[in-house]
């Protein structure tokens, strides 16, 4: 099986939206600071995660962005509460970044996908579905019916209007994996197990991949970077009391499998630290030992074995030198 973890554009957000949890951005006062905060940006990557499965075919994890979205923003978010949420320079993509041109580098084309995993449905994993309708779609049956019910314009996504209408839903009544009650084996060979972890949003799920050497997990959302495991002290903005109880449990479950499977990696949606950027230099195509052992070593830097931060950190926000520039992530010691 190879694994190749792509970097499809970036994505301008808020340093409260990854960090500010400890620090007051929850509930509708951390959305009015969501809305407001213009002055401490960062910039991250947006992942999806391509497999190469020697059985079953191409197999996508989320799809990123498109060029429309990142170069022509004003028509495709239209509206004034589609353009009160999403900011016009939020996104950033190269050429060479686009998920097709990625695909193509490694050798396929979109019609070569069979089966695509949406972790969850916010724009910046489900821009490149318009791309790959000729594939069978995973969605939780809980994140499709939440997304098609919202009462605000802005939860019906932009990217899947007149796209994708009847993706195949997820239901977790499979055999329990580790601290997870039931999965859902994509497969039925246990290769691809799909995992409840709401709380970013309903019906968020995550994503374990046997590999034979080695397993991962693709988290999406549920862990913005490896950091994010260690809740009490990097926490994002929560925007309600139900949805903190979740994904406080699935962060916890989460660290759980990881804490008891030695032979897995977790793979975060937006890691902009050193790990993240190790995760693509390391599941860039053939995954060796040597490229295991480093990645390892950059996570033992980080977190250690009971998932708790190596040294007490807080995340603070590091301003950019230019006016207007987004800034930087320092780890200080608390």
């Amino acid at each position: 099986m190879r694994i190749k973890l792509l970097r499809v554009g970036r994505t301008k957000v808020p340093f409260g939206q990854f960090y500010g949890g400890t620090l007051g951005w929850e509930g509708p006062r951390g959305m009015i600071r969501f809305l407001r905060d213009k002055d401490h940006f960062i910039v991250v990557p947006i992942h999806v995660t391509l497999i190469e499965h020697p059985r079953h075919g191409l197999v996508l994890i989320d799809t990123g962005i498109t060029w429309r979205q990142a170069h022509d923003h004003r028509t495709f978010y239209d509206g004034p509460l589609l353009r009160a949420a999403f900011d016009e320079d939020e996104y950033l993509l190269e050429r060479d970044e686009q998920l097709v041109t990625r695909l193509h580098r490694a050798g396929h084309a979109p019609s070569d996908i069979g089966t695509v995993v949406l972790t969850h449905l916010h724009e910046d994993h489900v821009g490149g579905v318009r791309d790959l309708l000729g594939a069978r779609f995973l969605v939780s049956a809980e994140q499709w019916s939440a997304n098609n019910l919202g009462v605000f314009p802005f939860r019906r996504t932009p990217a899947l209007k007149g796209v994708l209408s009847d993706p195949e839903p997820v239901t977790f009544d499979g055999e329990p994996v580790g601290p997870f009650p039931a999965g859902h084996d994509v497969f039925g060979d246990g290769s691809i197990v799909l995992l409840p972890t709401p709380g970013h949003t309903p019906g968020h799920m995550s994503v374990l991949v046997d590999a034979g050497d080695f397993r991962l997990l693709c988290a999406g959302d549920v862990v913005y970077t490896l950091r994010h495991l260690d809740r009490e002290r990097i926490r994002p903005i929560t925007l309600g009391a139900r949805a903190r109880e979740e994904q406080f449990a699935s962060i916890d479950r989460v660290r759980e499998l990881w804490r008891g499977t030695p032979d897995l990696f977790v793979v975060p949606g937006h890691d902009h630290t050193d790990y993240g950027r190790t995760l693509e230099e390391v599941l860039s195509g053939e995954v060796t030992e040597e490229g295991l052992d480093r990645l390892r070593a950059v996570e033992r830097s980080q977190l250690g074995e009971d998932g708790a931060l190596v040294e007490p950190f807080h995340p603070a926000y590091l301003p950019a030198s230019g006016r207007g520039e987004p800034g930087g992530v320092d780890f200080v010691h608390t």
